[in-house]
């Protein structure tokens, strides 16, 4: 019998089988160690929900940011006339999708009550301000202590530290709250 005769697909085996063993009987087969496959890891069940609500955070942030310096003018909610406190709100909001009402009053009662401690915020959320019971102004959470606002007639949206007006810091509304169950359910694995 002659190699010619012997069918290709019989010799494709033969040398493979001659590598391996070549493998295990050289010095170098010390050095190798074949592991066991890892499982792959299971997608949490609510991770690309909670994507969408960091991007839609995120687009949030963008918006009002964009909104810097664009003068105050009461009852105004565009970036072409200027903007008070809870048309600026209204505006950012309206972008990406969420309905707000028009006044702070109205706003500060939408979406999920948020204590007032600042560990807790997330860009995004709407921070409330008054005196007493009255809610009379309202700005939009950006990170790390800071919010943007349309502050006062006279004045630009600008961007200010909680810490700044933290005397009539009232709390905060989670509008977007889908997203606090998506990390609960995450956790259930």
């Amino acid at each position: 019998m002659t190699i010619s005769s012997i069918p290709r697909r019989t010799l494709r085996w033969v040398a493979t089988g001659c590598v391996a063993g070549a493998m295990l009987t050289s010095p170098l087969a010390a050095q190798v160690t074949m592991l066991a496959p890892r499982p792959v890891s299971q997608p949490k069940p609510f991770a690309r929900l909670s994507a969408s609500a960091q991007a839609l955070r995120d687009s949030i942030v963008a918006l009002a940011t964009l909104q810097l310096g664009k003068p105050y003018r009461r009852g105004a909610e565009s970036p072409e006339r200027g903007f008070d406190c809870s048309g600026l709100v209204k505006y950012v909001m309206a972008r990406v999708g969420v309905a707000v009402p028009r006044t702070s009053h109205e706003q500060a009662l939408v979406g999920e009550r948020i204590d007032r401690d600042i560990a807790s915020l997330k860009p995004g959320d709407l921070l409330t301000f008054g005196r007493g019971k009255r809610v009379s102004h309202i700005g939009i959470y950006i990170g790390n202590g800071r919010y943007v606002h349309a502050p006062q007639p006279g004045a630009r949206v600008r961007v200010a530290q909680l810490t700044e007006n933290g005397h009539w810091w009232k709390g905060a509304r989670r509008v977007l709250a889908f997203d606090d169950v998506a990390s609960a359910s995450d956790s259930l694995k």
